[in-house]
């Protein structure tokens, strides 16, 4: 089994997974979970939509919440790029190969283009954002999980070697990736980067495209206790998902949870670094190595934020998933 080998000279150039743009029917409890449990700053609001971004983060916006009406939704995975020059081919580019492509004026960003991937995900890209000030050392700020910076997605997909290979062309490198590991080996996830870490996007093995989950670095991993400790104080334990634990892959401390419309979050301390062009990705075959967690839940596994407007798909590879449920009814069944 080969795995898609990065495009070195990639059309355009994205530098890193950005902001996400999700609807919510409740905007006030949603803007006090994410300022006062994740530790976001608002940075405007109006009676629609309000938006937020991380401590160290200059830009305008890294999470936008959008009142709606109707079903909670990802309406947009938003992605940097290099300069405007970048936006013009990725415009080439994505129209070239018969997929949509649309300019469109978005507040608060300079010139934006949307488009949609083969997997039908609908991608938001720009080059630059208005500016606000740092407040990462302005602690008399800081809230639950003080998060710090966005970081990455995870989605989940019908087919992880299509989504691979198209993000591959686009200059994306493969750090980790996940196989059956038995003699007709398939891929099952892949974490796909383009800044110098681990993850921009992450694709695993599942029925979709939906958003699994989207995350922000937070500075140390006393961080992930303060935020559940402060969702515990404002009666919101029920909103933590999953963890604090340890993830087998990058051997990365985590904390999950589900915001009061359903979508899921995940903070973390800063992960490994990956810079130099010989970095290897690293392939894990069955069972995750160095963690410690029990197995996820069955929402967790199989749960995420659908698309607007797009159908979901089976996935091309079975796979058995043991879930929480199942593992503790193993155990209670075992002599």
């Amino acid at each position: 089994m080969s795995i898609p080998q990065p495009n070195r000279k990639p059309p355009f150039n994205i530098t890193r997974a950005g902001h996400t743009v999700i609807t919510v029917t409740d905007l006030a409890a949603c803007r006090d979970f994410y300022s006062e449990v994740i530790g976001l700053l608002v940075s405007d609001e109006d009676a629609d939509t309000v938006y937020l971004r991380g401590l160290e983060e200059i830009g305008h916006h890294s999470l936008v919440l959008k009142r709606t009406d109707g079903p909670h939704q990802c309406e947009r995975v938003g992605a940097r790029v290099f300069d405007e020059e970048d936006l013009e081919k990725a415009h080439h580019y994505f129209t070239s190969k018969d997929l949509p492509a649309e300019w469109v004026e978005r507040p608060y960003q300079t010139r934006t283009l949307h488009v949609t991937d083969p997997m039908g995900m609908p991608l938001e890209l720009c080059a630059s954002m208005d500016k606000r000030s740092r407040n990462h050392v302005n602690t008399h700020l800081h809230k639950g999980a003080a998060a710090l910076r966005f970081d990455h997605f995870q989605f989940l997909v019908p087919d992880v070697m299509k989504a691979s290979t198209f993000y591959t062309d686009l200059g994306f490198r493969i750090s980790d990736y996940f196989t059956t590991g038995g003699p007709q080996d398939h891929i099952l996830g892949s974490f796909m980067y383009r800044k110098s870490n681990p993850h921009d996007f992450v694709f695993m093995t599942r029925p979709g495209p939906v958003m699994h989950h989207f995350a922000f670095i937070v500075a140390e991993s006393h961080c992930l206790f303060r935020a559940c400790d402060t969702a515990g104080s404002l009666g919101l334990s029920a909103q933590v998902d999953r963890g604090p634990s340890r993830h087998g892959q990058g051997h990365q401390l985590y904390v999950y949870f589900r915001d009061p419309a359903g979508h899921r979050v995940e903070v973390l301390p800063p992960p490994i670094q990956l810079i130099d062009i010989d970095e290897e990705p690293v392939c894990w075959a069955g069972a995750a190595r160095f963690t410690w967690d029990l197995p996820p839940a069955k929402r967790w596994i199989y749960e995420g934020t659908p698309f607007a407007g797009v159908d979901i798909g089976d996935a091309v590879v079975e796979q058995k998933l043991l879930s929480l449920e199942e593992h503790l009814a193993k155990q209670s069944d075992d002599p």
